[in-house]
């Protein structure tokens, strides 16, 4: 599985690729829908292509293009466990963020124990699982290779006492992740 970091400004967006896009992780923040095009379009991967896409967490900078991007055709992927999120996230948006609401009516709502079926009818080997510490809603798309997206899960090394992220990094590292694609910065290895 190839895998092209097609973010941009400070957030990392990723697309999961082999001979076509299979899956686009985290989408951006509301309104700079062009600058997803682009970087998608400059790296060979026209967003048009792109027919399913999941969100980490239900923040402005990973969930804000949503709707703009179901409206060009593509699928958003809700878990269960995320659906309470998705209408808070408006709640932070102002006027000038021409952030437009999503409406789940047409999302494919998913079971995070269905995640894994799912994930294979895309080409996918991996799964999807809670881990919950930056927000109650956070997901990481894991891959049987080894690879783990993590939106914005505090680094393991930052935790402290913290027994939520604790228990989120224990299920990540109990799946056999070496390399943690996060929502920001670059990517690094699990030691």
């Amino acid at each position: 599985m190839n895998i092209v970091n097609v973010g941009y400004d400070s957030t990392n967006y990723y697309v999961l690729a082999d001979t076509r896009p299979r899956l686009l992780i985290d989408v951006g923040w509301p309104g700079t829908l062009p600058k997803l095009q682009h970087q998608c379009q400059r790296l060979g991967l026209p967003l048009a292509d792109i027919k399913h896409f999941v969100i980490t967490h239900y923040h402005p900078d990973h969930a804000g293009l949503a709707q703009e991007l179901k409206r060009l055709g593509s699928q958003l992927i809700v878990l269960e466990s995320q659906a309470a999120a998705v209408p808070i996230l408006k709640t932070h948006m102002k006027p000038q963020h021409n952030y437009v609401p999503i409406d789940l009516a047409d999302a494919i709502r998913l079971n995070l124990s269905d995640s894994r079926v799912f994930l294979a009818g895309l080409g996918i080997a991996g799964e999807m699982i809670s881990t919950p510490g930056h927000s109650d809603d956070s997901v990481t798309v894991v891959l049987d290779e080894g690879r783990a997206f993590t939106g914005d899960l505090t680094h393991p090394l930052a935790i402290g006492e913290n027994a939520i992220l604790r228990q989120s990094w224990a299920r990540i590292r109990a799946l056999g992740v070496k390399t943690v694609y996060p929502g920001h910065g670059p990517v690094w290895q699990l030691e």
